[in-house]
C-alpha cells in the first residue's frame, strides 16, 4: 500500500489512522516468524515466541509446608474427640530430598512421623502439625509428642500439581520475560526458551548543528546529539539490536555513505532524524527517491512530528526518517516506529488506557496531537492524568518528568476536565500482551 498521488501532494497531510493503516499493511508484508533458542537465564527482557506449557506436575509429589510431624488425622482426631488430648510415638523422620514414596512401617495407629519441609509426606498420613504445636517428650529412647488440637485433614502439606499441572500454561506468546517468568520456567524445569530474534536497526543522525562528540564543549551555534543516545536506549525496549550508528553533515553525498554502510550490515529498519521536512537543507526525501525508494507517506496530521517520513527501500530494508527535534522523534517511535514492529513482528494490537483528566486543554482541530503527560491514582483509585508545561517539541525537561502520553483527537479543539481519555505508557510494554 503506497500513498497516492493526491496524499503524495505536499500540500495535502494524511491522518495519524492512514499512517497506521499504511504501516500495518507494510509491515504484514514483512511479517518475521523466525524464532532462536537462547539460555532460560539469558532470557530477561526477551520476547518469548510460543505459549509454554509444564512438562510435570509442581509439587511432582504431595510434601511438608512445615518442620513438624506428618500422621493420620482422623485417628488423631478420634483420641482427641474423647480425651482432650493424645501422644504419638516417633516412629521415623523424612527430610527433604529422600525419596518421595515412603512405606511406613508401624504396628500400631497411634504414631507420627517427624517431617522437614520440603520432605514428601510418608503413604497414608494425610497431616502436618507444626513443631512449635506439640510438646515433646523422650521415654526409654524413644520420641513422643503430645497433641491437643484437632487436626484438619491436608494441614500444611502441598498437594501434586497445586502449582502446575502437565500442560499447564506457564508463560504466553508475547510475554516479555522478567524474572518473575524465569523463576517460573526454573520450576518446571525448563533450561532454554524460543524468543524472538532482535530486529537489526541502523541509526542516523544528520545535521550540521550536531557536536562532535558528547564530551566536547558546545560551541556557538551546536547543540549536543541526544537523538541518537535516545533511539538507541528505546529501541531496545522494542526487541530491537542497533548495530550500525551514523551521523553526517547537511551533504546527500555524506547521507548516500551512511546509508551504503547500514545497508552491508544486513539491517531491516533504519531511523534517522532531521532533514525530513521543508528546508532548504531537508534533503532526505529527494536522496531517497534518488537510491529508487518508495515513498509510503511523507508528513501526518500530528503534532508533534508532523514530517514524519515512511519509506521502503529498493531491497525491502524499511526507512522511518524521524524530524529533528527530539520530542517529535520520540513520539515518531511511540506511535509510528512501535506500530509498525509489533506488526511485524506478529505481536497483537496495542490496548489503549483511559484515564479521567485533571483540567481542560485547548488545541488546534484536525491534529492529532500527543503530549507529555504523567498519570497517577487519585484517593478513589482513579487512574488521573494531567498535560505537563512546555509542550515545545525542544523540551527534553517535561519529557523527562512525564510518564506517559496523552493522546488527544483530531476532531476536537476543547477537551474539559473530568473527561476519560486515552494515554499511552512512555514505551508500549503492554502491546506484547493478549
Amino acid at each position: 500500500m503506497t500513498v497516492n498521488s493526491k496524499i503524495n501532494n505536499k500540500n495535502v497531510l494524511i491522518s495519524y489512522q492512514q499512517a497506521l493503516e499504511i504501516i500495518n499493511a507494510v509491515a504484514n508484508n514483512h511479517r518475521d516468524q523466525s524464532t532462536e533458542i537462547i539460555k532460560l537465564i539469558d532470557a530477561k527482557n526477551r520476547l518469548i515466541a510460543s505459549d509454554i506449557l509444564s512438562p510435570i506436575n509442581v509439587p511432582s509429589f504431595n510434601n511438608s509446608a512445615m518442620d513438624g510431624f506428618a500422621l493420620k488425622s482422623h485417628v488423631i482426631n478420634s483420641v482427641i474427640n474423647v480425651k482432650g488430648e493424645v501422644t504419638l510415638k516417633v516412629t521415623g523422620s523424612v527430610q527433604a530430598g529422600d525419596q518421595a514414596e515412603i512405606s511406613i512401617n508401624s504396628n500400631h495407629e497411634l504414631f507420627a512421623w517427624e517431617i522437614m519441609t520440603g520432605a514428601p509426606v510418608p503413604d497414608d498420613l494425610d497431616a502436618v502439625i507444626q513443631i512449635e504445636n506439640v510438646i515433646i517428650s523422650k521415654k526409654n529412647g524413644n520420641k513422643y509428642i503430645t497433641i491437643s488440637e484437632l487436626i484438619k485433614q491436608g494441614r500444611n502439606i502441598r498437594k501434586l500439581g497445586t502449582d502446575y499441572q502437565i500442560n499447564q500454561s506457564v508463560t504466553n506468546k508475547y510475554t516479555i520475560i522478567q524474572a518473575q517468568h524465569i523463576m517460573a520456567l526454573a520450576t518446571v524445569g525448563v533450561k532454554n526458551i524460543d524468543v524472538v530474534p532482535k530486529v537489526k536497526i541502523a541509526i542516523l543522525s544528520t545535521g550540521n548543528e550536531l557536536a562532535k562528540k558528547s564530551s566536547d564543549s558546545l560551541n556557538s551555534g551546536k547543540i549536543f546529539n541526544s537523538n541518537q543516545p535516545f533511539l538507541h536506549a528505546y529501541c531496545q525496549e522494542l526487541n530491537c539490536q542497533p548495530v550500525f550508528v551514523g551521523r553526517c553533515k547537511d551533504k546527500i553525498e555524506d547521507f548516500d555513505k551512511l546509508i551504503d554502510t547500514a545497508l552491508s550490515k544486513n539491517v531491516k529498519i533504519i531511523f534517522s532524524t532531521g532533514a525530513v521536512s521543508m528546508g532548504k537543507y531537508d534533503f532526505i526525501p529527494q536522496a531517497l527517491l534518488q537510491r529508487g525508494a518508495k515513498i509510503h507517506f511523507h508528513k501526518a496530521k500530528i503534532r508533534p512530528g508532523k514530517p514524519i517520513l515512511f519509506v521502503e527501500l529498493p531491497d525491502g530494508t524499511i526507512y522511518f526518517g524521524l524530524p529533528g527535534n527530539p520530542i517529535a522523534a520520540a513520539s515518531g517511535m511511540r506511535f509510528f516506529v512501535s506500530p509498525f514492529i509489533r506488526t511485524m513482528l506478529g505481536f497483537p494490537k496495542e490496548k489503549p488506557i483511559k484515564a479521567k483528566l485533571l483540567h481542560n486543554i485547548d488545541k488546534k482541530q484536525g491534529f492529532r496531537t500527543f503530549a507529555k503527560a504523567y498519570a497517577d491514582i487519585d484517593e478513589q483509585g482513579q487512574l488521573c492524568v494531567k498535560m505537563l508545561q512546555d509542550q515545545g517539541s525542544y523540551q527534553s525537561r517535561s519529557y523527562a518528568q512525564s510518564n506517559c502520553w496523552l493522546i488527544l483527537p483530531e476532531d476536537r479543539d476543547n477537551i474539559q476536565s473530568g473527561e476519560v481519555i486515552d494515554i499511552a505508557p512512555m514505551v508500549p510494554k503492554q502491546m506484547f500482551f493478549k
